[in-house]
């Protein structure tokens, strides 16, 4: 009887453990998934100002250069 007692008590406190893995492995997907979404939105941002500073900078330079060459050329003149 003690051993029956025993073993209902064992079987009783490891399968209330399985049913609290299989529930906080559901909640860890879900928070990693939020992660993920949130980085990408992060990483999309980060891109996108990078791809505006970039594009500012070649604007910058080009224009930069013109000068340049226009100078050079009036120098020429003179």
């Amino acid at each position: 009887m003690r051993r029956a007692r025993l073993l209902l008590a064992l079987l009783l406190l490891f399968s209330s453990a399985a049913v609290f893995a299989d529930e906080e492995k559901e909640s860890a997907k879900e928070g990693f998934k939020e992660v993920h979404e949130g980085m990408k939105k992060v990483v999309k941002s980060v891109d996108k100002k990078a791809k505006q500073g970039a594009k500012k900078i070649d604007e910058t330079a080009k224009k930069t250069w013109k000068q340049i060459g226009h100078d050079i050329h009036q120098a020429g003149k003179d």
